[in-house]
């Protein structure tokens, strides 16, 4: 069985700009870290922050994430969180660029974390949501709208594994709708929200996916919050690529793990956390998730029940949004230690 040791070696500063309104600019953060995958781990965060046209409105940003590791690998991500039209539209946008070392895992819930294999791969993916609320009622948290994403892979696995594990690209458009009643978008304490949408992919790659986001925070006392999730996701098709299965992205979905354990074509994820801020920038959390993944709905409850807990910091990079930079620390199914370094809330 394979443990993951996790020391965060930097997360000790942030640098934030002002100008003379006291409006935050940017903001700046290195980090560290080392796990067992992916050795010493290291590099930094750097967020833009845009000024409102007028009072009231969003603030829109722009986050770039850049990270390496001692065994070659490397990642950037750009991530422009954009509030248009007097706030009629909004574009969370996503662009991944990655040459990264994975692990290959048994498909399913069963199984524990020795992989069946270790693959190189080089993937340029993105994602580009579009939610309007044009004729909406402003007392109607209701948001409409279309999504684009697209992903090309080139992964190093032997001509013996099946189509779907190697190389392609995919592209694709769907639809999306979100009911978004909290009262923060980067640390919500009150409110509720739920995503659902549906998008189709052509190319090497034909499938689709539909995807549900239901989430609920509570404030509870002395300043702590409670937040709720549940995440369903289904992938179909005959010709689903490996990297589109439903299960844990490791980074905001069960905490801890690598991507790719435990997918299939069906998984949910019960998500539970208490949030409290700490003193000067800090915050601390703690939580538990749960996973449960099948190759069908029929069959999803009666498979193994996969289990984290564990506990985070925060450092915040932007005090007036409550905008955290975050590093967990979770115990997978009573035996894996895992560690996730990123930007913002898990959800």
């Amino acid at each position: 069985m394979k443990f993951v040791y996790a020391i965060i070696a930097s997360l000790v500063f942030a640098i934030c700009a002002h100008a003379q309104d006291e409006f935050q600019r940017f903001s700046v953060l290195p980090f560290g870290a080392y796990t067992e995958e992916t050795k010493i781990q290291y590099g930094a965060v750097f967020v833009l922050f845009f000024k409102p046209f007028q009072e009231g409105e969003n603030i829109s940003s722009m986050d770039f994430i850049a990270r390496g590791t001692t065994r070659g690998q490397y990642q950037f991500q750009y991530a422009p969180n954009m509030w248009l039209l007097h706030d009629h539209l909004h574009i969370s946008a996503k662009l991944n660029l990655n040459k990264w070392q994975y692990s290959l895992f048994e498909r399913g819930a069963r199984g524990d974390f020795e992989p069946i294999d270790e693959y190189n791969s080089s993937f340029v993916y993105a994602r580009i949501p579009f939610e309007m609320n044009f004729g909406i009622p402003n007392n109607i948290p209701f948001r409409y709208g279309v999504v684009i994403e697209g992903e090309a892979r080139d992964n190093e696995l032997d001509k013996s594994y099946p189509k779907t594990f190697r190389d392609g690209y995919f592209l694709g458009g769907g639809y999306l709708f979100v009911i978004d009643k909290s009262d923060n978008k980067n640390w919500p304490t009150k409110g509720y929200y739920a995503s659902f949408e549906e998008v189709f992919f052509g190319g090497d790659f034909c499938h689709h996916t539909e995807t549900l986001d239901a989430r609920f925070y509570s404030p509870l006392f002395w300043e702590t919050s409670l937040a709720a999730g549940l995440y369903a996701r289904q992938s179909r098709g005959e010709n689903v690529p490996l990297g589109r299965l439903a299960g844990p992205d490791g980074t905001k979905r069960f905490r801890g793990v690598e991507s790719g354990i435990w997918s299939d074509t069906q998984a949910l994820i019960w998500q539970l956390e208490f949030r409290r801020p700490l003193f000067w920038r800090f915050a601390g959390v703690i939580f538990g998730e749960a996973l449960q993944s099948a190759p069908y709905f029929s069959e999803l409850f009666n498979r193994q029940v996969h289990y984290s807990v564990g506990f985070g910091g925060r450092l915040a990079l932007n005090k007036s949004e409550k905008l955290y930079a975050r590093a967990d620390l979770s115990l997978v199914d009573g035996k894996h230690i895992g560690i996730t370094i990123d930007l913002r809330e898990a959800f």
